[in-house]
This record gives structure tokens, sequence and C-alpha cells, in this order.
């Protein structure tokens, strides 16, 4: 063998090492499969306890009622060929009593009274106030029905004819006018406050804003997103100068991670329907979705940069990246360092009440990156690194719990879903019911309970 033949050799030699060195081996790489189950919906009750001052409703009537005339009568042959021309108008506020489902209220009015006298017309000024009371209920497509009822009527100053030869004092043909206009009064009444207080703009406005994500947590990145189904409402009732119901809301819920999200939108809003009671608390439950490239973020911040050790070898974890197998997480480290490549390790994800954490439970190497490990690098399979692993793939959700508590309960302070429309409550507990895996995510379905109230200011 020549000199020029053995270097050749040399240099060949030394590059097969060099590369061999440097060579990436990864473990076979487990299949992203999934066992897709049909999952009922999370269906969720909130009960919205509804408060409407008398003051709001008393300011309400009063501006509805500014400058418009209750009662016209122009023409002498109505009402039997009276011989009489009645206007009636507001003079004054309206002051408002409940009682029940019954509003008592006392109406101060002017009136402008003409008379024929065969051979001349004479005019008439009065004021007095009539003292009503109005029934209500609210109807399946949301308008608001009333009764009225003229109770009696007292004059403020009474009316007094004026003539040529005098004043005639006409208290009693008044009082006869007044006796025939009731029922016109209070059906004018009545066609006003279902003209001014309209309810289904009030709830469809509701029912819209209840739809729209609201980011709870800018870190994590989490929004939540509620889609009512259906809607009820108990009787109405009085408890002293506040008008009380219970709206109860069936609902959908979902929570997801990342951008903010498309969801599904149900913009129908549904007939009325009437219940006698609703329980004081919400109960609701979230579907959590943690999409794989947020989980893997979250996993990486923790994981990627740590050492495993295993006597005079040593790896360094440089990636992570997580995905589904059947109902199992499979767990993807990219390694470097005394061996360079890819191994994997897959266990069911589980949340451990105990510790309010998801933990990946039986967390173990995958059977063939065992099998790969036994015949390259028996080193990792009999060191440290499952355990170390182990204990990394863990999610705290105490935390993020407390904080998912703490968002909620900051929106729920003083939310104001549309202007004069209040939403106020507590958030009494959250919880996690189980954990799965889907083809997107892991998903976390979470309970929660609490208390919420919405107050109507003006209408």
């Amino acid at each position: 063998m020549t000199a020029k033949t053995g270097l050749s050799i040399l240099a060949i030699a030394l590059l097969f090492s060099f590369c061999k060195s440097a060579q990436i081996t990864d473990a076979p790489k487990p299949a992203e499969n999934y066992s897709p189950a049909a999952e009922p919906p999370l269906v969720s009750s909130i009960t919205i306890p509804v408060s409407l001052t008398v003051a709001d409703l008393q300011n309400s009537l009063n501006r509805s009622l500014s400058g418009k005339a209750l009662y016209e009568d122009y023409s002498y042959a109505d009402n039997g060929n009276d011989g009489l021309m009645l206007n009636v108008w507001k003079s004054q506020d309206i002051t408002l009593f409940l009682s029940g489902n019954t509003i008592k209220y006392r109406i101060p009015l002017k009136l402008w009274m003409k008379k024929d006298l065969l051979v001349a017309d004479a005019e008439a000024d009065a004021e007095l106030a009539l003292n009503l009371k109005t029934t209500f209920n609210i109807k399946e497509d949301w308008s608001l029905g009333t009764v009225t009822e003229v109770e009696y009527h007292e004059w403020l100053s009474k009316p007094r004819l004026k003539t040529g030869i005098g004043d005639i004092n006409i208290e009693t043909l008044a009082n006869l006018a007044l006796n025939r206009s009731k029922k016109t009064i209070s059906q004018t009444l009545d066609r006003i406050v279902s003209q001014q207080v309209t309810l289904k703009p009030y709830v469809q406005e509701v029912w819209n804003a209840l739809q729209e994500p609201i980011l709870l947590d800018s870190f994590y990145r989490m929004w939540v997103k509620t889609t009512p189904t259906g809607i009820a409402m108990t009787p109405i009732t009085t408890w002293g100068d506040v008008i009380r119901t219970k709206i109860a809301v069936e609902c959908l819920n979902d929570v997801t991670f990342g951008e903010k999200p498309w969801f599904r939108e149900n913009s129908y809003l549904p007939n009325l329907r009437s219940i006698d009671d609703a329980p004081d608390e919400f109960q609701v439950r979230v579907a959590t979705d943690v999409p794989f490239p947020e989980a893997e973020r979250m996993a990486k911040s923790s994981m990627v940069g740590q050492v495993f050790e295993s006597g005079k070898n040593k790896v360094k974890v440089e990636d992570v990246q997580l995905w589904g197998n059947n109902d199992k997480l499979v767990v993807n480290a990219k390694l470097s360092g005394s061996f360079n490549g890819n191994i994997y390790f897959i266990g069911r994800p589980e949340f451990n009440p105990l510790k309010n954490q998801i933990e990946v439970k039986d967390l173990d190497f995958h059977v063939d990156t065992r099998s790969f490990l036994m015949r390259s690098a028996s080193w990792l399979f009999q060191g440290t690194i499952k355990n170390q692993m182990k204990k990394a793939m863990v999610f705290p959700l105490d935390e993020n719990i407390r904080e998912l508590k703490s968002s909620v309960q900051q929106t729920l302070d003083r939310y104001e879903l549309s202007p004069g429309v209040l939403l106020t409550g507590t958030v009494d507990s959250v919880t996690v019911e189980n954990t799965k895996v889907t083809p997107t995510s892991l998903r976390v379905n979470l309970f929660s309970k609490g208390k919420v109230n919405v107050d109507v200011k003006g209408l």
C-alpha cells in the first residue's frame, strides 16, 4: 500500500468518524391519532336576578307623558251628545307606589273644558289628581302587558264655568264627564306604557352582549364565550321600592387560549317561558380548550433548557412538542448532548383534585422509544430522565383557577352590558371536572358556581 493510498483511507476514516459522532438519531415516532367520542354539550344554567327601581320607572313614565294629552274630546256630539269638550294632560310629575305585581300611582292633571250652553259656549279650567292602579305582566313576545284602572280622583282646583253672567260651579258635570272617560284614559295610559316600556330590545341587547368573547387573562390569552340557547323568567314581584324578577338562561360555554377565536353565535331570541322560581346561584360548565401550540408554549417555558444527567452522560432539552394518541398525550422531547435526537413519552392526562393540577398519569417511554433506547442508548433508559420528565409534565391549575376566578370576579364587579344595564356578581368556586385529549387541544371541563345580578338604570 502506497503512502498516498494510506492517507486516503485515513481521511475517509476520519470523515466517517466525524459524521457518525454528529449524526442525529431519532426513536420511532408515535402516530398521531384520536378516538373521538360523542360528547354531550355542557349545558349551563345562569340565574340572573333583575332589579328595576320605582324611581327609574317613575322617571321614565314622566318623560314619556311629558307634553302629551291623555284624553282629547273636541266634539259636542261625543259621549252621547253630552255637549261637552274635554282635554286632559299631565300637569306635575307622577308618583308611584308598589304592591305585589300592582303599581299604584297618582297623576296630577290639568283639564280644559268647553260647554255648549245653546245661546253661547263657555270654557272652564281645572286641576285634579287621578289615582290609578296598574297590574302588569310580561308576555311571551317580551312585550309588557298592563291593565290600568282609575280608582278615584280628587280636585286640586274645582272646575268653574266662565260665562258672561258669572262663573258657574260645574263639579257635578265634570265628575260625570270624568267617570265616562275613565276607561278611555286608562286605555290611553296602557297604550303609552306598552309603546314606551319595550323590553325586547333590552333583552336582545343583553342576549347578544353575552356572546361577545371576553379576554380573561392576557398572559395565558384566555378567552371565554357564552352562547345562550334558552331563556325563562319568574313572576314579577316587588320588595320595598324595587321591582324584581329572575331570568334563567340556559347556555353553552367555551374557554380557549391563544388569539381571539371565532365562536358559534345564536342571534335568535326565543320567546319567553314562565317558570315559578329559579335557583339563586349560577352553575356554569365550561369546555376549556388549550390548543397544542399554546400548551407547548407553556410547557417549553418550564422544560426547554433543562439538563438531565445519568452518570457521565447528560442531555439538554432543546424543544418540546405535544400531540394526541387516542386518549393519551405524546411528549416529543428533542435532546442534544450525549444523545442527539428525539425521544417520546406517553401518558394519560388527568386532573388531581388534591393538588389541583393536571398530571400526565403514568408517563413513561413510548414502547418504540423503549426498544430503541435499549439497543442504542440504554443509559437514557436506565437514568433518571423519565422521572424528571414526569415531574416536569405537570400543569398546575391552582394558580390558573385562582386567576380565572379573580379575572371573572373583576369582570363581574361592574360590567356594563349596555348603557343602563349593569351586571354584577360573585364567583364562589371554580373546579375541574375532567380532562380529555382532542385532535387540536387538551380539553379541561370546568365547573363554576356563583351569583350574578342585573340592575336596570332607567328605561
